[in-house]
């Protein structure tokens, strides 16, 4: 597994380990990469819906309103980002922040599934939910 910005790269055999972990909501995507040398597997890309919220504190008050075309706010990730638990899916397992769409988030089983079948590429760090 390959994690660039904000996409999840994943060979089809890995993609089919987690779907046979049991993983919510896990789709690949052809990419649409035009060259591939020799020897590299295929790479699916990991739709990944945005579900989630950075938690209000998160946001500084003087950022002013989301864009209405992107929906993206104006204002940086804080270093201890807090999660709000209201706005979490209960159905994904992999999903990211609708106001921060780069930020992917992991469920526990998804972490646990991926240290299970020894996938490398990805790094994960715990957050808190408020």
């Amino acid at each position: 597994m390959n994690h660039h910005g904000d996409s999840l790269l994943v060979q089809p055999d890995a993609l089919e380990a987690l779907q046979g972990e049991g993983l919510r909501g896990l789709r690949g995507c052809k990419t649409e990469l035009l060259f591939r040398p020799k020897g590299i597997p295929e790479l699916l890309d990991l739709h990944i819906e945005p579900r989630g919220l950075l938690h209000p504190d998160c946001i500084p008050r003087s950022t002013p309103p989301q864009c209405p075309k992107c929906g993206r706010h104006g204002f940086s990730l804080p270093k201890e980002p807090i999660l709000d638990g209201s706005s979490l899916p209960t159905d994904l397992d992999l999903f990211r922040l609708r106001n921060f769409a780069t930020v992917l988030i992991v469920t526990e089983r998804f972490k646990n599934a991926v240290e299970r079948l020894e996938m490398d590429g990805l790094t994960f760090r715990e957050l808190p939910v408020r």
